[in-house]
């Protein structure tokens, strides 16, 4: 299994932990999407101001699966942000999906905060969606033991 890293600025290779896809801050808000919220992973991909999400009757592959608060003041670094927000993701996944995520079919990746998101739309949230590699579905992850 791996995780796959997204932010919400410029694309960015960011080491083992995979591909960042952004995200932009209009202002003072931050794209975000609501728990329980299907999309399609490839929608997920480039400079985004929305987060396109679909009914999750309809052919998807991705899933909020959780949301949460990172707590520090200042930002706390690139790859600090990215090991609490994997952290976080991780341990929420047996809790919506029904299954621990380390036997899981689905993969992990994660929306996160970056510096430029953190400073100028006081942005701490983090968005954890799980994903189907090469498949669809037309029903939620939630309880699915997937």
């Amino acid at each position: 299994m791996q995780t796959r890293r997204f932010t919400r600025t410029a694309l960015v290779l960011v080491g083992a932990v995979g591909l960042a896809t952004s995200l932009a801050a209009c202002g003072s808000q931050v794209a975000t999407a609501e728990v329980g919220d299907c999309a399609n992973y490839s929608d997920l991909q480039g400079e985004l101001t929305t987060i396109p999400t679909v009914g999750c009757t309809e052919e998807h592959d991705a899933q909020f699966i959780h949301q949460f608060e990172l707590e520090a003041n200042d930002y706390p670094g690139e790859g600090e942000v990215a090991a609490l927000a994997e952290e976080g993701c991780v341990a929420s996944f047996e809790g919506y999906v029904g299954s621990v995520w380390e036997e899981s079919e689905l993969q992990m990746t994660f929306i996160s905060p970056n510096e430029n998101t953190w400073g100028s739309a006081n942005d701490r949230e983090v968005l954890c969606v799980a994903y189907l590699d090469g498949t669809t579905t037309t029903a939620s992850f939630e309880g699915s033991g997937r």
